[in-house]
């Protein structure tokens, strides 16, 4: 490999470029002494479908998923995970109201239906 600071040859498994010092495109990647740094996040990168469908079906499930995403830095996927849940809870939600209420309005159709039968007489 041939060093693109100074131009020399060089180990093609250099992370430096003993020369000049240089670090190496290899050398980005690794830390001192070999050990692997984290490879850099894209914040953009979607969601999984997958975890979005079990966010709306377990919605904890989303808001634990959301957190974690969002600590790694995919804000993007963190965001999905969360309003998924988020959905799910008030549709719910909304769901519950409308069968207590209906469910209220249907207990009381008697008596519209008695009161309408008599003003009809």
């Amino acid at each position: 490999m041939i060093c693109s600071n100074c131009g020399n040859a060089i180990d093609d498994q250099a992370a430096i470029c003993v020369h000049c010092g240089a670090v190496t495109a290899r050398g980005m990647y690794m830390g001192i002494g070999g050990r692997p740094v984290k490879p850099p996040v894209d914040p953009n990168e979607p969601a999984n479908g997958g975890f979005i469908v079990l966010s709306l079906l377990i919605p904890l499930v989303g808001i634990i998923l959301g957190a974690i995403e969002s600590s790694n830095g995919k804000k993007r996927a963190g965001k999905a995970y969360i309003i998924s849940a988020v959905a799910s809870i008030v549709f719910w939600v909304v769901l519950s109201l409308l069968i207590t209420f209906g469910s209220f309005l249907l207990s009381l159709l008697p008596y519209f239906i008695m009161l309408f039968a008599s003003t009809q007489e």
